[in-house]
């Protein structure tokens, strides 16, 4: 599962980096600074390309992460709707002697 959570985010990650570097959204990412008050432009410049840096260096491996752990909910998912469906298709049952006995535990 691995495998495919690293093809996946990739190409998701190479999708979001070609989308930054579009011009209209450096035109919007510079519009925001102006949101800002003048006197905080600078600082949040500065945030801005930190930011930037932490998500180029562990961007990849978080989109990864949160990939796997997408897959591997999916699975068990899948498992679980895939035993449900042989108990209520009637191929997983209880044997009558494991019935029996868990009867008479749950009386006494």
């Amino acid at each position: 599962m691995s495998a495919i959570a690293k093809y996946l985010a990739r190409h998701l990650w190479g999708a979001m980096l070609w989308l930054m570097r579009r011009p209209w959204i450096k035109f919007l990412q510079r519009k925001s600074w102006h949101i800002f008050p003048a006197s905080m432009q600078p600082r949040a410049r500065v945030s801005f390309n930190r930011q930037n840096r932490f998500a180029r260096r562990y961007g990849l491996r978080m989109l990864t992460a949160t990939i796997s752990l997408f897959l591997a909910s999916m699975a068990v998912t899948a498992c679980f709707m895939f035993a449900l469906y042989l108990i209520d298709s009637g191929t997983l049952t209880v044997p009558d002697d494991v019935r029996a006995r868990a009867e008479t535990l749950s009386s006494r």
